[in-house]
């Protein structure tokens, strides 16, 4: 995450090679280490050419029709947001819900496992 600070000020400052390196190397980091970025830093950087996005200088934003429309000034990499549902524009609860039916740790089978015959 430090790395990802690092490099959208470095971007700010003009430098993006240096700051494509320091996105290059987190991305590096925790695929290697099997962590999870989060969503907020997953945001700060193109997926394509791994640049810092900088609303003005390297990425343009855009709102239609209430989809925000997010485009790097460098590869022309788009991503849309929908802005109507502020949880997921944000991330939050995405996995919420999903064990109702693992509560007793059966999937719908008989339990016991042994079968009576008549």
């Amino acid at each position: 995450m430090k790395l990802i600070d690092m490099a959208v000020s470095e971007a700010f400052e003009g430098n993006l090679d240096l700051s494509r390196e320091y996105v290059k190397l987190a991305v590096q980091y925790t695929s290697k280490a099997r962590v999870k970025l989060p969503l907020k830093f997953k945001r700060k950087y193109c997926r394509k050419c791994l640049t810092p996005l900088i609303p003005g200088v390297t990425e343009r934003r855009r709102v239609r029709s209430k989809i925000l429309i997010r485009t790097c000034l460098v590869c022309g990499w788009i991503r849309r947001y929908d802005t109507r549902n502020k949880e997921k524009l944000e991330g939050r609860n995405r996995r919420r819900g999903r064990n109702k039916d693992r509560k007793k740790g059966t999937h719908g089978g008989s339990q016991g496992g042994n079968k009576e015959t008549p």
